[in-house]
């Protein structure tokens, strides 16, 4: 393999990594621009090596670590914020496909290494749209309600039939006796509400009913 061809391979190996990476610094992702230039590029030259600079060996073995490489470096980005909320794991997702793109160009599948660039771009420009706007409404989140009000006699009953007037199955988790003239009365309910559901509406719904002084949740 001559040096010319070992160059025109790093350099559609750092071009395709260079433009997810400009989409990734887009939305100002962790790992940025230059980060995916040189996972491609770095993957690309590896796989590079292995096909030319180990004749005697197994011309795999070099190539099959970048996978574990990438592993490690992707598990860095990751975070998971109070121990519920898991945020980076498409940023880690995508540096390992990036790192199989510069790997197809370090092995002589440049227009392999282009059209997968190409998927990968839509897959993260396109498909949050649908995403958002189709899945999302398919899908149901737990929710936590919680609810401050003032004792009155059939509070939590109202309560639970403004949940059940928009099809959102609940469970009452904790409360406190809400009956007329004992102050203040809390309540906690766990829900199932689907995508489809208009969250503020419920709220609003549930703040009119008498008595209501706070409604606030969680997930």
């Amino acid at each position: 393999m001559s040096e010319a061809e070992i160059l025109a391979r790093l350099v559609v190996a750092a071009a395709c990594g260079g433009l997810i990476g400009m989409e990734r610094e887009r939305g100002d992702r962790p790992a940025g621009f230059r980060t995916y230039i040189l996972v491609s590029l770095g993957a690309s030259l590896f796989t590079v090596l292995s096909l030319t600079a180990f004749p005697e060996s197994e011309t795999a073995r070099v190539a099959a670590q970048i996978v574990v490489g990438i592993g490690f470096l992707g598990a860095g980005v990751i975070v998971v914020y109070g121990g519920t909320h898991v945020v980076g794991i498409t940023t880690a997702a995508t540096m390992w496909a990036t790192a199989a793109v510069g790997m197809a160009a370090g092995a002589g599948y440049l227009v392999t290494a282009a059209y997968c660039t190409g998927i990968i771009l839509v897959v993260l420009v396109a498909l949050p749209w649908f995403e958002s706007s189709v899945i999302t409404r398919f899908q149901k989140r737990r929710l936590y309600f919680t609810v401050q009000a003032n004792a009155r006699d059939g509070l939590v009953e109202e309560i639970e039939s403004v949940l059940a007037s928009y099809r959102i199955p609940f469970l009452l988790l904790r409360f406190q006796s809400c009956r007329e003239g004992e102050g203040e009365c809390s309540l906690l309910l766990r829900a199932n509400v689907s995508g489809k559901v208009d969250l503020l509406e419920v709220m609003e719904s549930m703040r009119g009913v008498p008595g209501v002084v706070s409604v606030a949740f969680e997930e």
